[in-house]
């Protein structure tokens, strides 16, 4: 009878030191395809961060450069151009913007001008020094060529308190005043808007700071005998908003719009306070300077984006723009 030969120790499977060899190749491939994947994943990642800073950036510098360009238009630059445009610069933790606070260290950028309507050439203009009352008409269509949509005067008298900006026809000067009462009559072409206003500083809310605007700061008074064209005036302030934890909210650029020189919310609406512009910006720095030539003013504009922590899983990025403006306005 034959017996089948015995097996030797060797064949019987692996040893222990070759299954541990081949365990800890195993591992040591695992971890470097999981390290290969980590990084082009961070690499993703950081790519589709700064495509999306790049466009935080061209989308901040756009708004800014189309306010900037609108800075006292209407003629509330003349004869002191930082009315309409000015730098409040390294802010404290808390500087207000209305009811909220902007970031600490950044600036704050405050433009004020007819921004979003019209400059309205007017048909009419009467005022009384003794009771400090007044109105401008303004007509559909101007000396019969000029077309003049009254959407946004309509609008000033809706809730009152808009600042009315009137420059006078004979004198390089201009008023600001409170909007008490729009009447509206006419038909098409014909149709006409009577804004009243008063220029009593001791009346209202608004009046004093929006008289401490005009020309000498205050009525000009024998230099308003006729008024030449009239606009909504309003104010905007770019700001940093810093991040919130509770809410999630990361650091962003807003801007904000108030009663001209008043802090007071347009509207008395919060939410006139708070529009945001673009996320992960984290600061603002802006130079306004009178150009070489003296023939009118710039502002150098500077802001910085940054997202991610500073940790091996997310690597910060910051990206910083730049742009010149030329505030064609404030000549």
């Amino acid at each position: 009878m034959s017996r089948r030969p015995a097996m030797k120790a060797a064949d019987a499977g692996a040893s222990l030191i070759e299954t541990l060899v081949a365990f800890g190749l195993t591992v040591a491939v695992s971890a470097f395809a999981l390290s290969l994947f980590t990084h082009y994943q961070r690499l993703a990642r950081a790519q589709l961060d700064d495509s999306s800073l790049q466009q935080a950036q061209q989308t901040v510098h756009r708004e800014l450069r189309r306010a900037l360009r609108a800075a006292g238009r209407g003629g509330v630059a003349r004869p002191a151009p930082e009315l309409a445009a000015f730098v409040e610069k390294n802010v404290a933790a808390g500087h207000p913007v209305g009811g909220v606070a902007a970031a600490e260290g950044t600036d704050v950028l405050v433009v004020r001008g007819v921004m979003n309507g019209p400059v309205y050439w007017v048909s009419g203009f009467e005022f009384s020094p003794a009771t400090a009352r007044g109105w401008v008409e303004v007509r559909a269509e101007f000396a019969g060529a000029v077309s003049q949509p009254l959407a946004m005067l309509e609008e000033a008298g809706d809730a009152g308190d808009d600042a009315l900006l009137l420059v006078s026809g004979t004198a390089p000067v201009h008023a600001v005043v409170p909007v008490t009462e729009v009447e509206a009559g006419g038909r098409g072409r014909s149709r006409a808007v009577r804004v009243h206003f008063h220029a009593d500083a001791s009346r209202g809310p608004f009046a004093a700071a929006y008289l401490g605007m005009s020309s000498g700061g205050g009525w000009p008074a024998g230099r308003m005998d006729v008024v030449e064209r009239v606009g909504v005036l309003e104010e905007w302030r770019f700001y940093v908003r810093p991040p919130d934890p509770a809410s999630g909210r990361r650091a962003q650029l807003a801007m904000a719009r108030l009663y001209p020189g008043t802090g007071v919310a347009w509207r008395r609406r919060a939410s006139n306070l708070a529009q945001p512009i673009a996320d992960d910006v984290v600061d603002l720095d802006v130079t306004i300077t009178e150009t070489a030539d003296g023939g009118g003013f710039a502002a150098a504009v500077a802001s910085t984006a940054g997202t991610g922590e500073a940790t091996a899983a997310a690597p910060r990025l910051e990206r910083t723009a730049t742009s010149l403006v030329r505030l064609r306005n404030l000549r």
